[in-house]
């Protein structure tokens, strides 16, 4: 089954592409929540999870959070130059629309181009391109960086 919802970012519409075995309407909350192997497709994410909660504001047409809970749930996003895509997995990942962050909870683990971090929580600002991750006490944050080192021979 697809669901077709619709967000309006900087006045122009988007359209959210989801997949389910299920979905639950709830019109006085203004969420669905989507369950049993689900796909999302939304600008240049893919996202698959268990389930998916997705809220808009009292404007209907308005995406307020993406919620996807799975073991693990995972996002895949494209960039431009297809060299440098994202895969992230974690067992909540939450979108919101209103600051343009997404929080990964729950053995996090983000890759790009080699490199990659993992962590109980990280919590990455789209607009600003930053990331933070915390770790639970006891636990480390671990970093993984490629290093191009070219060897000189004489």
């Amino acid at each position: 089954m697809f669901t077709y919802s619709h967000a309006i970012t900087q006045k122009k519409t988007q359209i959210i592409k989801i997949c389910s075995q299920c979905q639950l309407i709830n019109m006085l909350t203004n969420t669905i929540i989507f369950t049993d192997q689900v796909t999302l497709k939304y600008k240049n994410i893919n996202l698959y999870a268990d389930k998916i909660l997705v809220s808009h504001a009292k404007d209907i047409h308005h995406l307020s959070a993406i919620e996807a809970h799975g073991k693990p749930a995972i996002l895949n996003q494209t960039q431009e130059d297809m060299k440098n895509s994202i895969f992230a997995q974690s067992l909540i990942i939450y979108y919101s629309t209103n600051d343009d962050t997404i929080t990964f909870i729950g053995n996090a683990y983000i890759e790009q181009s080699g490199n990659s971090i993992k962590s109980d929580k990280i919590v990455y600002s789209i607009k600003k391109k930053q990331m933070k991750a915390i770790s639970n006490q006891g636990n480390k944050v671990i970093t993984t960086l490629l290093t191009n080192q070219s060897k000189k021979y004489i």
